[in-house]
């Protein structure tokens, strides 16, 4: 009998180092780096029983099928079309970005800076209540504490009105009780769960990480902020929560809109069946909706990324809570760092994610070392996600300066060159820059071997924090 399970047990093991091995071999295709490549050829032929299973959940570099919808949607890019033709801004040939080669600077728009979530949310609020025709309600995270349920309230009395209401949610980021889910949708919300293992492929390691909410086409919300009491700085832990979001009117959501309903179809296998509305001229902004996914072959967030960088000729700001670049973008500031540009890091004293704040302390020496100013907020956490390159650009969006961001999630930016909004934004930024200390060569020389260890350890995990 013990003979009898040994051959059994011997069959098995064949099977397993075969298919670790097979899938070894597939590893050579889908990682990014040779390092990568190394690192799962060696694990998936040398202990499958672990790495076979990491290798489903953490091994794809692309998300399958996302870019089967584009033909399913011949209809609306031919209404957007028309956006295009009306109101593309030509940027001069020499200020062109990379993005531009797939996406359009839209003239005729509206631009507010958002400086927290009080703000973000009160104005969220207002315009859910003046909604007519339709609501597009994404976000990463929907927590249904006090303001989430204020939020839920709002879009339950629009779907009670006839207002058709979408909301798509990630669904790492949301706890939601039963009772109040079917409370949404008896009011009519249609509620969607985008999830990463859809039709049972195993691509977990994908996320929606982008934060939107656009009503009749007519406004919108983007930027960091998700739905949460901690983003009002109720979380007594965290204390205050600085973050950024933008307010937009204008042509430019009529081609923001796509991203949104895309991302339904894929994860929902449905359309959205409304009359979509294009607005008119609301101000004179030039706006360009750059989104990414991880369905490119090329990591397109990343190199955006690193042309704005190399772009500048005077200063570079950054305010990012996740600051764990990956190796091409580490160099871009490095080089500009040597080229005598002016850049400044912000990073939270206080990190929500305590991995991710070790990891950080690598890069953050790293950076000091070339030149590049790093300072820590004080008050609470700095959640904002915000880039000033001269006096030419401001980003704001959903990115992580991370690996994630660069290449694995869903994310969406709004990228202007209106002088107004980039002063504004300038101000907000020296605001910050009074209530931060800049890291100094004795803050990097007093931390101990101990934490020097924790965080090189935490670093080398940096693809998948």
């Amino acid at each position: 009998m013990e003979l009898y399970l040994s051959y059994y047990f011997l069959f098995f093991l064949c099977i397993l180092y075969l298919f670790g091995f097979s899938l070894a071999l597939s590893s050579l295709f889908e990682s990014r780096t040779p390092q990568g490549s190394m690192a799962w050829f060696l694990s998936l032929t040398c202990l499958p029983f672990i790495s076979i299973p990491l290798y489903f959940f953490f091994g794809k570099k692309k998300i399958d099928n996302y870019d089967s919808y584009d033909s399913e949607m011949i209809s609306i890019r031919c209404a957007n079309e028309i956006i295009i033709n009306t109101f593309k801004y030509h940027r001069p040939k020499g200020q062109r970005l990379l993005s531009e080669e797939r996406f359009n600077f839209i003239s005729g728009n509206s631009i507010t800076l958002l400086i927290d979530g009080e703000e973000t949310f009160s104005e969220m609020l207002q315009t859910i209540s003046e909604a007519k025709d339709y609501i597009f309600l994404q976000m990463y995270i929907f927590r249904t504490d006090k303001i989430g349920k204020m939020i839920i309230e709002a879009l339950v009395r629009k779907a009670t009105a006839g207002v058709k209401v979408y909301v798509l949610y990630e669904k790492i980021g949301i706890r939601m009780s039963k009772s109040l889910l079917s409370e949404m949708k008896r009011s009519g919300i249609l509620f969607g769960e985008f999830s990463p293992t859809r039709f049972n492929k195993f691509q977990f390691n994908f996320r929606n990480h982008r934060k939107q909410l656009i009503v009749d086409g007519k406004v919108g919300f983007f930027g960091g902020i998700n739905i949460g009491d901690d983003y009002l700085g109720k979380y007594s832990h965290i204390g205050y929560w600085r973050d950024s979001n933008v307010k937009i009117k204008g042509p430019v959501l009529g081609l923001a809109q796509l991203d949104f309903i895309k991302d339904w179809k894929f994860s929902q296998s449905e359309a959205i069946e409304i009359q979509l509305h294009v607005s008119g001229q609301s101000g004179d902004s030039n706006i360009l909706h750059f989104s990414t996914s991880p369905d490119e072959e090329r990591p397109i967030n990343l190199l955006q990324h690193i042309e704005l960088i190399h772009k500048a000729k005077k200063r570079i700001w950054i305010a990012n809570p996740y600051v764990i670049p990956p190796q091409g973008l580490l160099d871009a500031l490095y080089i500009s760092s040597m080229r005598g540009i002016d850049i400044r890091i912000i990073i939270p004293k206080n990190n929500d994610n305590e991995l991710v704040a070790l990891a950080m302390d690598v890069h953050s020496e790293r950076l000091f070392n070339s030149g590049v100013k790093i300072f820590k907020y004080k008050p609470g956490m700095m959640h904002q996600k915000v880039i000033l390159i001269d006096d030419d650009l401001a980003i704001i969006g959903s990115s992580n300066f991370d690996f994630r961001s660069m290449y694995l999630n869903f994310e969406n930016s709004i990228i202007t060159d209106d002088q107004y909004f980039i002063k504004e934004l300038e101000f907000s930024f020296r605001n910050d820059f009074m209530v931060c200390y800049e890291l100094t060569e004795e803050y990097f020389g007093s931390l101990s071997k101990y934490h020097r260890l924790k965080s090189y350890l935490i670093n080398s995990l940096a693809p998948v924090l």
